[in-house]
């Protein structure tokens, strides 16, 4: 009997407490960027618009400020429009210029659970050094 509360404490303790994780933030390169986005995790390139009109843009991203010009940012606001994105529920990629944006978003979003996994990247100046594609800002 005292084998059998033990064992039901412990599954409740592992059920209560796998639930309150945090997301697992991995840092990734380009090619993973590329395996990860034909899954279907998006990629959310957070710099603001005048960045994306002066690099361009990764075809097929979601184009999202985080920061403004003043540093200022929206947690909830960024939070509700990633989470509109198809295929967010297995995570998403974070990308700036040089990842040290999406370093300090990473672990904020980590913190609120919304996410599963969190990808973060070197940033489009890794992306171009390496020769891979951009389209214009329109």
């Amino acid at each position: 009997m005292k084998t059998k509360r033990i064992t039901s404490l412990l599954f409740l303790s592992l059920f209560l407490f796998a639930n309150f994780g945090y997301a697992e933030i991995k840092n990734i390169g380009n090619s993973e960027i590329k395996r990860l986005m034909s899954l279907g995790i998006p990629l959310i390139d957070v710099r603001r618009r005048d960045e994306w009109i002066s690099t361009g843009v990764i075809e097929n991203s979601y184009l999202h400020t985080f920061f403004d010009i003043n540093g200022k940012y929206d947690l909830e606001s960024f939070i509700t429009k990633i989470k509109k994105i198809s295929n967010s529920e297995k995570g998403i990629i974070l990308f700036c210029r040089s990842g040290r944006r999406t370093t300090a978003i990473a672990e904020t979003l980590e913190k609120t659970n919304d996410f599963p996994a969190i990808y973060n990247t070197k940033g489009i100046k890794a992306w171009i050094l390496e020769d891979n594609n951009v389209i214009k800002y329109q």
